[in-house]
């Protein structure tokens, strides 16, 4: 498994929306979000192909500005984890 967390920067005034679009996409979560639309999310999925096709929905999401992957690892063994 892949988990991956990015800073997602929204449009000013269209944060909700993005909110709305980005949990709608499999595997992603936002954990955070302020007013000014900064949001703290994270990806998880089975590959990096899925890893990097999922960063690119989010960052062709409508409403995004920017997106930057600030944390990657691989869990090989997921259940196993502490």
């Amino acid at each position: 498994m892949n988990v991956s967390s990015l800073i997602v920067n929204a449009r000013d005034g269209q944060v909700a929306d993005v909110q709305a679009l980005l949990t709608q996409q499999p595997g992603v979560e936002i954990h955070a979000a302020s007013p000014e639309g900064k949001l703290i999310v994270t990806i998880e999925t089975e590959s990096d192909r899925e890893t990097v096709a999922a960063f690119e929905r989010i960052t062709q999401t409508d409403g995004v500005l920017s997106a930057a992957m600030v944390y990657h690892q691989i869990e090989t063994e997921p259940d196993q984890e502490i």
